[in-house]
This record gives structure tokens, C-alpha cells and sequence, in this order.
């Protein structure tokens, strides 16, 4: 039998009350003889950011990566639903080079204002520390949490006429009520910063994420030395996770080291889809 680990544990690395469905899932055993895999993904998907998503899809096609998750968001701080906007659909829908897998990624991808002043001081310091008040998930929760899926999960359908397979909190930073709320939903895939969650099957994947910060300088330049010593400290790791960010594509230095980054990883890595990652290796 797999080792198990309790879904609170599993969805943050802080401790938090058991959810409304508390049970465990399986985690499977580490294999330093597997052939490691990755994923790539693509967060902030919106219109707001068209140009540097351009710049994006130039980077995956350099690197012939076979398959890219797109992490849509469908009303970027309130200013730019994406449903109506016929030109940005057309671009969705357009060919490309690789296969994307589309998965939602919140819905304003902000907090709501007065949000914070009952957070809990684990909460305040994810939100000050990881994000720039963009945390939308961390504080939702009730019936305020399943109307901003419902929202959420609307626009995509109407945009992709399906609903979407995966979900990924912004900043991943959510509470003990969301995955509850995902299997209800029956959304099949999420994840936090160190595992990507099958839903379904009640698993959870060790998987590391190698990210980038584009805020100020200092955040620049110690993600750039991030991302070296991840690469190290998670090479027996089976799972790795590439996400990038639009706004990464406005720094060269930060788009010299992705590029690295994806060079490296892939030299003894295949890139792979999340329903790839959660079937249990052979």
C-alpha cells in the first residue's frame, strides 16, 4: 500500500481544519528509477495580457514542447470579461504547433476588497508575502466560494463549450473548503506548490513548481537563483512543474533563465499532461 497523506496536509503547508468530505488519498511511493516527466503551464490567460501571451507561445514552439496547460481567467480584475470578447475566442480556438489543455484559474484572479480583515495570521502573511492581493481564493469560502466557481465554470463554458477539467487558484493560495467544493463540481485536477491533486481518484502527486517573479528587481534576481537551486533539490523529484507568467515575458533576464530552466528539464524529462501524471506509474 502507498503512503497516505490527509487532504488538509496535502492542499497547504500550513495546518488548517479537516474539510466537510475529511478522507485520505493516496500519495504514490517515490521511484528514483522512474523516467521523471513535466508539466508546463501558462497562467494569467486574458485578454490583458494578448502581446506577452504571444511571446509565450513563441518560447513553447522554440522549444517544441508538445503540450501546454493554459490557466484562463475569465474577468481579470473586474475589467475584461473574456467571453465577450470575439478576438480573444478566436485566438483560444486557434491552431497552434502544441496541444493546449485548458484549466480555470479563479475568476477575478483579486481578492475582494475588506477581504483580509478576518484572515487568520497564517492567511496575512501568505497574502502579503506570496502575492500582490491576488489571492482571490484564500478568504472565499460558503456560499461565497461555490458562486465564484459557479461564475467562474459559467464563463469558460462559454467560451470552450465545456466545462473545465482542471482548476488552479491564483497564487495557489485557497482554504480547507475548496477542494471539497471542486469534487462537487466535479472538477477532475488542481494543485498547490507541491502537489497536483486528481480529484477523482483521490490522489495526490508530488510535484514541485519551478516559478518566476517579475515584482521588483530583488524578487527578479532570487527567483533567477530559485530556479537554479530548485532544479537541483528536486532532480530525483518524478513530477516537475514549469509555471510562467505573462508578465515574465517582459524581462530578459528572467526569459534567459526560463529558457534555461526548460533546457535543462528536458534533457531527461518528457512533457506530459495532468491526466498523465495522475495515472499511477507502471
Amino acid at each position: 500500500m502507498p503512503p497516505r497523506v490527509m487532504w488538509p496536509l496535502a492542499a497547504r503547508r500550513t495546518s488548517c481544519e479537516a474539510p466537510e468530505r475529511s478522507a485520505a488519498i493516496a500519495r504514490p511511493p517515490c521511484n528514483h528509477d522512474e523516467a521523471g516527466v513535466l508539466l508546463v503551464a501558462l497562467h494569467d490567460v486574458t485578454p490583458v495580457h494578448a502581446k506577452r501571451l504571444l511571446h509565450a507561445e513563441r518560447l513553447f514552439a522554440e522549444f517544441h514542447i508538445p503540450a501546454v496547460t493554459y490557466l484562463f481567467i475569465p474577468n481579470y480584475h473586474g475589467r475584461s470579461p473574456a467571453h465577450e470578447r470575439a478576438d480573444f475566442l478566436t485566438w483560444c480556438h486557434a491552431p497552434r504547433p502544441f496541444e493546449v489543455e485548458w484549466f480555470l484559474h479563479g475568476y477575478f484572479h483579486r481578492e475582494d476588497p475588506g477581504r483580509d480583515r478576518h484572515a487568520t495570521l497564517s492567511e496575512w502573511c501568505e497574502r502579503t508575502f506570496m502575492t500582490a492581493g491576488e489571492g482571490e481564493f484564500l478568504g472565499l469560502r460558503g456560499r461565497a466560494l461555490e458562486n465564484r466557481l459557479r461564475v467562474g465554470m459559467e464563463s469558460f463554458e462559454r467560451c470552450f463549450n465545456d466545462p473545465p477539467s482542471g482548476f488552479v487558484a491564483p497564487a495557489w493560495l485557497y482554504n480547507d473548503e475548496l477542494l471539497p467544493a471542486l469534487e462537487r463540481a466535479d472538477v477532475a485536477f488542481t494543485e498547490s506548490h507541491f502537489h497536483v491533486f486528481d480529484l477523482r481518484n483521490r490522489r495526490a502527486v508530488p510535484s514541485p513548481v519551478i516559478t518566476w517573479a517579475a515584482r521588483g528587481l530583488f524578487r527578479r534576481t532570487a527567483s533567477d537563483v530559485a530556479a537554479l537551486l530548485q532544479r537541483q533539490l528536486w532532480r530525483n523529484s518524478r513530477v516537475i512543474r514549469i509555471a510562467l507568467h505573462p508578465l515574465d515575458f517582459d524581462h530578459p533576464a528572467i526569459v534567459d533563465s526560463v529558457r534555461r530552466t526548460i533546457a535543462a528539464l528536458r534533457e531527461n524529462r518528457q512533457v506530459v499532461s495532468y491526466a498523465a501524471v495522475s495515472r499511477p506509474p507502471p
